[in-house]
């Protein structure tokens, strides 16, 4: 009973100090909790795990990433054999879903997918069964849409989102494009990166929805010399100002106190 008591105390001690517990038998353990941004930030598992959907295709598959047990509200770089292809940021319990497209030039046979952040990292093997991809899935956290590939040498760009508000962070990919090699991003002609491609002709960049993009359909072009291509992007709400209404205020009229003023003639 003694015990019990004193891990009673314990645990009105942790609630009163703003920490969270978990009973587990008669023992209470502390669960850290920080507030970030009016959030409650919970330390992660330590054991961060990941899972592929898709866990084999041909190149350009489109493979969907769901992680578990990294910090919350961190940054996670998605990689195979080292290339990076998405970044994502973790949840309030450690967990994210991503989307990224397998490289064009990937050998035939298995392949290292990994999920860093920091010192966590996490990673699962994906096994290329073929090098052409009639009929690619290219998508995003929100839509999917699909595109062909004919050949490594057709460029390709894939967005990890494919709607948003102005002022939103968008991921982009692009593949097939000539090595080495400078590439020119556009939003709706306005110039908005520059990348240069790496020894196989790929590039991952990220980029800002302008702030002076209007609601709709809107053209990202990559173009690198002759090699140009494009896909669409939806503005779905934009920062125009809100016109105030043109108020002419009139002031009442004053009386002319120098006309004649007639009274009744009470006295009569």
């Amino acid at each position: 009973m003694r015990n019990l008591s004193k891990i009673t105390l314990l645990s009105f001690i942790f609630i009163a100090i703003g920490l969270s517990t978990i009973t587990t038998g008669l023992t209470s353990v502390p669960v850290f909790a920080i507030k970030e941004k009016n959030q409650i930030r919970t330390s992660g598992s330590g054991n961060p795990t990941i899972s592929l959907n898709p866990s084999s295709g041909p190149v350009a598959t489109l493979v969907t990433v769901t992680g578990n047990g990294f910090d919350p509200f961190s940054t996670v770089v998605i990689s195979i054999e080292g290339d990076t292809r998405d970044t994502v940021t973790s949840t309030s319990n450690g967990g994210f879903n991503t989307t990224f497209n397998v490289p064009s030039t990937s050998s035939i046979g298995v392949h290292t997918v990994e999920a860093s952040q920091g010192p966590n990292s996490a990673s699962k093997t994906f096994k290329v069964t073929d090098m052409e991809n009639p009929k690619a899935t290219q998508g995003s956290r929100s839509s999917s849409k699909t595109f062909t590939v004919t050949s490594s040498g057709v460029p390709t760009i894939t967005l990890n989102s494919t709607s948003g508000p102005v002022g939103a962070s968008v991921n982009i990919t692009g593949i097939g494009f000539d090595p080495s090699s400078t590439v020119v991003l556009t939003f709706n002609d306005t110039d908005i990166i520059i990348v240069t491609t790496s020894n196989n002709g790929e590039f991952f960049a990220n980029f800002t929805v302008p702030l002076s993009s209007p609601v709709g359909f809107a053209q990202v072009v990559a173009t690198q010399g002759s090699n140009s291509v494009s896909n669409t992007f939806i503005v779905t709400s934009s920062l125009g100002a809100t016109s105030q209404p043109n108020v002419t205020a009139t002031a009442p009229s004053s009386p002319n106190l120098s006309e004649k003023m007639i009274l009744p003639d009470i006295f009569a």
